[in-house]
């Protein structure tokens, strides 16, 4: 169970990533400050661009930790596919 303000984060990323299609975002547990999720960046014909990849994904979940849960130390993201 995640707590409030990575939940936060989480559903920012949700919002971020909503116009692709098949995107799953789920939070698997957080552990000695490590953040893990399930992560597909899904599919967008209309714009290939807005297409998160794997990494960036984590990178983004990382800079936001920073400022809204700063005890998330880093994001390990496991593949949905």
């Amino acid at each position: 169970m995640m707590d409030e303000k990575v939940n936060m984060v989480i559903n920012t990323m949700r919002i971020t990533t909503r116009d692709n299609r098949d995107v799953v975002i789920e939070p698997l547990g957080l552990d000695n400050g490590v953040l893990k999720i399930r992560y597909y960046e899904g599919t967008n014909e209309e714009c290939p661009e807005c297409i998160m990849p794997p990494d960036s994904f984590a990178d983004m979940i990382k800079q936001m930790c920073k400022v809204q849960a700063p005890y998330v130390t880093d994001v390990e993201v496991v593949s949905a596919k």
